[in-house]
C-alpha cells in the first residue's frame, strides 16, 4: 500500500488550508470541492439531510426516503450546530466555528472562525452552500470557488434557484439582489422595490417572486424589475412570512399575528387563497417540502404537517432537548427537524407522517461518543473493537497449543465533555413601544458553565443584562424604523449565537380634543381625530361612568337616559396598528356633565280672565319646567292652601326635558299656590307664592 495525501480543505478563504496524511489504494491530487472523484474504495453519501449531535459530537447522515441512519462522523462544534452539504464535503456550522468533513472519507478539517457571531441561513444550492449572516450583511460560500461577500447591508431570509442563483433582499436599500454561481461578489441589483414597501422573497417553481406585504400582492422578480402585482387575497400585514419554495403552485404564507396558514395563488386571475386556522401559540416556519408544509408552533412543542389543500396531515411533539429545535427543508425536499442537541430528529414523510428518529452510535446508545472512522456501509470496514479476533484471524496458541482466551473488550468511560459557549437563546420576541422596545427570550442551554450575561444588540448599539434576565427594554430608537434585535448569552467559555427579533417602535395616539353636552336627556360627545403616531386607527373607544363602553368609527357618540341629578365623566382614547400589526391604546381624553335634577319654578304673570277666573285679581301663572325626560306629556296640578286641586292641565317638555307653560290662572288674593307633576320617582312641587 502507498502512503497519499489526503485532500487539501479549501472551501473557504479565511480556513487554514491543512493536509492529513491517510492509507489509500490510489491516489488523489485535486482539492475535495467537486473537481475530484471520491477517494477509491470510498462512496460519497447521497443527498438527504445531516444533523449534529452536540452530545456526541458527531454528524449523522438521515434518509428522508426510509426515515433511518446511514452513516456518522465524528466532527467538532458547537451546540445549536446546523449541517449545511456540497456535492463532496459537509459542513458543521456554529456560533465560535466552522468545520467541514468529507462526504467520501468522512474524516474532520480543520475548524475555522465566522466571519460574524449571529446564527446564519443555510442554503444548499449548486455551486454551494452559502451562509448568510443577514444582521452582519455577510454571504459566505463554503463551495468552489470560496468566497466571503458582503451583501451591502443587512438583508432578509434568501432564496435559490436550481443552477445555484442567490437572491438576497436589501432590508435597508429595499433592493433585490442577486449572486451569481461562481461569482465572488453580488453580480447586481435588479430591482428596486415602491418605496415604503416591504416584504419577502420566494420561489415558484424555480422562479424568484416577491410577498409585497405592504399590500398583500405578489410579483415574479424580473431582470427590469418586479412583475405585475397579483393580489393574494390577504389583509396587508408587515409580518406575513412566506415559504422558501412553493407547495403545489401555492405560496405557504404564514400569519403569526392571527395565527393563519395561508396557500396564496400567484398565478394571473388567481384562485381564492386557502386559509388555516391555527392553534394559539408562536411559530417557526413555514417550510415546504414537495407537497407537504410543515411548521412548529414552539409555545406547544409540536410539529404541525399539512397536505397542499391545506388539509392536516399529522402533528407529533418535538421532543424536549436542550437547545432551540430547528425546522429545515433538505436536499432532498424532504422537511426536517433537528432536536436543539440533534439527539432526535423528526422526518416529514411525502404524505405529511412523521417519523421520530433517535439519533445514535452504533450500537443504538446515544452516550457513547462516535468513532472517528467510516461507518460500515460506507464501502470500508470497520476494524474489529480491541481485544476481539478478527474474521480472518486465528488465536493465539500457548506452549501447549492451548488458545489463550480473548482480552475482555474495553469499554472506557467517554472523557467529560469541557464546558462551551452557550446555546442560542429560546423564544426571542420583540414588541414595538414609543421610541422604544421590550425584547423577551427564554432560558438559554448553558453547555455546562452557567449563564453569566445577556448581550442584546441592534444597529444602533448594544445592552448586557444578567444571566437572570429574560427581558430588557431598549429606549432612543426612532418611532416607524424597523429595528433587528439579537440575543446572545455569554458564559465563561465564550458567547453563543445569536437569535434574532424585530420591531418597529410607534407612538400611541394622543388624546382626542373632546366636548361633551347635556342635550335629550343624555350626552352629546363629539372630539376632533388626535395625532395618531404613525400608526393606523383602528376606532375608539368611549366610556361613560357606569355606563357600556362603545367602539366607534367616526368621532361622535351618544349616550341616552341619564339620571338626573347625577355626573358622569366621559372618556375617548384612540386605539390604533403600529406597523408591526400591534395594537396601542391612546392617551384619554376625559369630560364631565352633571344631569340637571327636575325643577319647577312658578311666578306670578300678567293679568288675565277666563270662565273660572276674575278681573282684578285673575292673572296667568307662569311655569317653569326643567330637567324632566323629553319630549313626555306631564300633568301639572295647581294647589292652594285651601284647595289641593285648584286646576290640572297637561302639557309636553321639548327634547331637552324643558317646558314653559302660563295656561293655568289664579285669582284668589292672599292665598299661598304652588306646582306638582308626577314622575317616575315621585312627585315634583315647585316653590310656593302669594297671590296678589
Amino acid at each position: 500500500m502507498t502512503e497519499r495525501t489526503r485532500p487539501k480543505y479549501s472551501w473557504w478563504t479565511r480556513l487554514p488550508v491543512v493536509g492529513i496524511v491517510v492509507v489509500v489504494t490510489a491516489g488523489l491530487t485535486a482539492a475535495i470541492t467537486g473537481a475530484a472523484d471520491p477517494l477509491p474504495g470510498l462512496r460519497a453519501v447521497p443527498g438527504g439531510h445531516w444533523v449534529y449531535n452536540s452530545v456526541l459530537h458527531a454528524v449523522f447522515h438521515v434518509d428522508g426516503g426510509t426515515a433511518g441512519i446511514d452513516a456518522q462522523a465524528a466532527v467538532p462544534g458547537d451546540p445549536d450546530s446546523q449541517v449545511l452539504q456540497g456535492d463532496t464535503s459537509g459542513y458543521v456550522v456554529g456560533g465560535t466555528r466552522i468545520t467541514p468533513f468529507g462526504k467520501s472519507d468522512l474524516a474532520a478539517g480543520a475548524s475555522a472562525a465566522p466571519p460574524a457571531r449571529e446564527l446564519p441561513v443555510g442554503v444548499e444550492t449548486a455551486g454551494g452552500p452559502y451562509l448568510v449572516y443577514r444582521q452582519a450583511g455577510q454571504v459566505v460560500r463554503l463551495g468552489d470557488p470560496a468566497a466571503t461577500m458582503s451583501a451591502g447591508g443587512p438583508v432578509g431570509d434568501p432564496v435559490a434557484t436550481a443552477e445555484g442563483t442567490l437572491w438576497l433582499s436589501r432590508t435597508a436599500s429595499g433592493l433585490l439582489c442577486r449572486l451569481d454561481r461562481d461569482e465572488t461578489a453580488v453580480s447586481s441589483c435588479p430591482v428596486a422595490l415602491p418605496a415604503g414597501h416591504t416584504g419577502a422573497l420566494t420561489l415558484v417553481g424555480d422562479t424568484p417572486h416577491f410577498l409585497d406585504s405592504a399590500d398583500a400582492t405578489v410579483h415574479t422578480v424580473e431582470a427590469g424589475g418586479l412583475g405585475a402585482a397579483v393580489p393574494t387575497g390577504l389583509t396587508a400585514a408587515a409580518d406575513l412570512r412566506p415559504a422558501a419554495n412553493d407547495v403545489a403552485g401555492r405560496i405557504p404564507v404564514l400569519d403569526p399575528v392571527a395565527n393563519r396558514l395561508h396557500l396564496v395563488d400567484p398565478a394571473p386571475n388567481p384562485r381564492k387563497p386557502i386559509t388555516v386556522s391555527l392553534p394559539p401559540g408562536q411559530y417557526d416556519g413555514p417550510v415546504a417540502g414537495g407537497s407537504v408544509v410543515a411548521l412548529v408552533n414552539r409555545s406547544s412543542g409540536t410539529l404541525l404537517t399539512f397536505d397542499a389543500a391545506g388539509r392536516p396531515a399529522d402533528a407529533k411533539p418535538v421532543p424536549p432537548e436542550e437547545g432551540t429545535a430547528r425546522l429545515v427543508r433538505g436536499e432532498d425536499a424532504h422537511v426536517y427537524v433537528d432536536g436543539g442537541q440533534g439527539t432526535h430528529v423528526l422526518v416529514v414523510g411525502k404524505d405529511g407522517k412523521v417519523t421520530d428518529v433517535p439519533v445514535v452510535s452504533p450500537a443504538g446508545r446515544p452516550d457513547q461518543p462516535v468513532p472517528d472512522r467510516p461507518t460500515p456501509g460506507l464501502g470500508s470496514e470497520l476494524p474489529p473493537p480491541a481485544g476481539r479476533p478478527g474474521p480472518g484471524d486465528r488465536p493465539d496458541t500457548d506452549a501447549g497449543n492451548k488458545p489463550k482466551p480473548p482480552n475482555p473488550p474495553r469499554n472506557p468511560a467517554p472523557p467529560p465533555v469541557p464546558a462551551s459557549p452557550p446555546g442560542a437563546p429560546p423564544g426571542v420576541s420583540a414588541t414595538g413601544g414609543d421610541s422604544s422596545a421590550t425584547v423577551s427570550w427564554g432560558a438559554a442551554a448553558d453547555n455546562r458553565a452557567a449563564v453569566t450575561s445577556y448581550r442584546i444588540s441592534w444597529a444602533g448599539g448594544s445592552k448586557t443584562v444578567g444571566g437572570g434576565a429574560r427581558q430588557a427594554t431598549i429606549t432612543g430608537l426612532a418611532n416607524g424604523t424597523r429595528s433587528t434585535f439579537t440575543v446572545a448569552a455569554v458564559n465563561k467559555a465564550g458567547t453563543g449565537p445569536g437569535a434574532s427579533a424585530s420591531a418597529t417602535p410607534a407612538a400611541a395616539a394622543s388624546a382626542p380634543g373632546l366636548t361633551a353636552t347635556y342635550r335629550n336627556g343624555g350626552a352629546a360627545l363629539s372630539w376632533t381625530r388626535p395625532d395618531l403616531g404613525g400608526g393606523q386607527l383602528v376606532h375608539y373607544l368611549v366610556t361613560g361612568t357606569g355606563l357600556a363602553q362603545q367602539t366607534v368609527a367616526g368621532t361622535t357618540a351618544t349616550y341616552a337616559g341619564l339620571t338626573a341629578g347625577k355626573s358622569y365623566t366621559f372618556t375617548v382614547r384612540a386605539v390604533t396598528r403600529t406597523p408591526d400589526g400591534e395594537t396601542r391604546t391612546g392617551a384619554p381624553a376625559s369630560k364631565s356633565i352633571t344631569v340637571p335634577s327636575p325643577k319647577i319654578t312658578i311666578s306670578q304673570g300678567a293679568p288675565t280672565t277666563s270662565g273660572n277666573c276674575d278681573a282684578p285679581d285673575c292673572a296667568a301663572v307662569n311655569v317653569t319646567m326643567t330637567g324632566f325626560a323629553p319630549n313626555t306629556t306631564y300633568a301639572i296640578r295647581l294647589s292652594s292652601n285651601s284647595n289641593a286641586n285648584v286646576r290640572t292641565e297637561s302639557a309636553r317638555t321639548t327634547a331637552n326635558g324643558s317646558l314653559t307653560y302660563d295656561e293655568l290662572d289664579y285669582d284668589e288674593p292672599g292665598q299661598t299656590i304652588w306646582v306638582s307633576v308626577a314622575t317616575p320617582d315621585g312627585r315634583i312641587t315647585s316653590n310656593r307664592i302669594t297671590w296678589d
